[in-house]
């Protein structure tokens, strides 16, 4: 039997308890989930866009190719293969023409400005990244990358978070496909440990630590899958059963140098990635999100890549007591599984 062992993050100063003696087969793992919501109106689905705010990006198809707009003044389009729109219940608002208030240090304060939006990817209910073609994957992905774009624009961002909440487990209050942007007017602490530690490897070693991760990674036995541009690999010491990263091979900053063979090189390991977590687990509740970044654009040490934590595990006393945290699936383990899995 494995022992037990602690592991440290590759660059933040967090360990992890890796409880090899604890472990667990992916059947143990793959229970029923709560069920996906049955007979309600969906107000993602097509038909129902009346029920969420004018959509600020479409992507529709016109005599044969894809095209990108609005909503018209008043109306919605129906005929969508992309919809991004203001979230309903927004956590963040653009700023008003009310001066922004910041309170003093203790008991520090500010106004609630950003931005949330909610990308609905597919008009087909349960076209999920392990499900949905990679056509449709892609252009979900380069709809992400357009409104990056557009909101690292604005003023009052200083980070743009994507991420995504898959089944009411993970926080997802809908079960049609989506992802949300939640743009904030602070870069977020994990992001700034995250963007701390990088600079310090930089500084010391004179290149990316995430590229050197890639490097060793690629030879381990934690890859999951690589192709010509990505590689996915169980993260050596994740903090959820099953975690993995997905890393560009080339240095990028943010997902706003991506190609367009590089979006469709994207879609492909996502579809393939999550099409082997859905498998083993019985499409396990989930959430994934994009760190790039923060919008200012002077961090050309730092690089750009997606977490996936699956929601296989309770972080309770211990976990929020001392900001450790026990993983009982080896990364290795997790990672052999999902190599097995995966539909190539």
């Amino acid at each position: 039997m494995t022992s037990n062992e602690i592991r440290k993050d590759y660059l933040l100063n967090r360990w992890v308890i890796i409880a090899a003696e604890r472990a667990k087969r992916p059947s143990d793992f793959a229970a029923k989930w709560a069920e996906r919501e049955k007979g309600k109106i969906c107000p993602f689905c097509p038909g129902n866009e009346k029920m969420t705010p004018p959509a600020t990006l479409l992507y529709f198809r016109v005599n044969g190719g894809v095209r990108k707009g609005k909503d018209p003044d008043g109306k919605r389009r129906s005929d969508w293969l992309i919809r991004v729109f203001p979230n309903l219940y927004p956590a963040l608002r653009p700023p008003s023409k009310v001066k922004v208030r910041r309170s003093p240090r203790q008991y520090e304060r500010m106004s609630a400005i950003g931005l949330h939006e909610v990308v609905v990817e597919s008009p087909n209910h349960d076209e999920h990244p392990g499900a949905a073609n990679v056509e449709q994957l892609k252009l979900a992905v380069e709809a992400i990358q357009e409104r990056v774009r557009t909101i690292s624009a604005f003023h009052y961002v200083k980070y743009v978070s994507i991420f995504r909440n898959h089944g009411k487990e993970a926080g997802a209050s809908l079960s049609h496909a989506h992802s949300q942007i939640i743009a904030t007017p602070m870069v977020p602490k994990l992001i700034s440990d995250e963007l701390d530690a990088s600079n310090r490897f930089h500084k010391e070693k004179k290149k990316c630590a995430f590229c050197e991760i890639i490097e060793k990674e690629s030879r381990s036995p934690r890859l999951i899958y690589r192709n010509s541009h990505f590689t996915a690999f169980a993260s050596w010491a994740g903090i959820h059963p099953f975690e993995f990263w997905i890393l560009p091979q080339k240095h990028w900053p943010s997902i706003l140098d991506m190609s367009k063979n590089e979006l469709e090189a994207l879609a492909k390991t996502m579809h393939t990635c999550f099409g082997g977590l859905k498998k083993i687990l019985n499409d396990p509740p989930y959430c994934f999100a994009f760190h790039m970044a923060p919008t200012d654009g002077k961090y050309g040490f730092y690089h750009w890549h997606i977490e996936v934590y699956p929601y296989l595990s309770i972080f309770a006393g211990f976990e929020k007591s001392t900001g450790m945290y026990i993983n009982s699936v080896l990364p290795e383990s997790a990672a052999e599984i999902l190599r097995d899995s995966i539909v190539k």
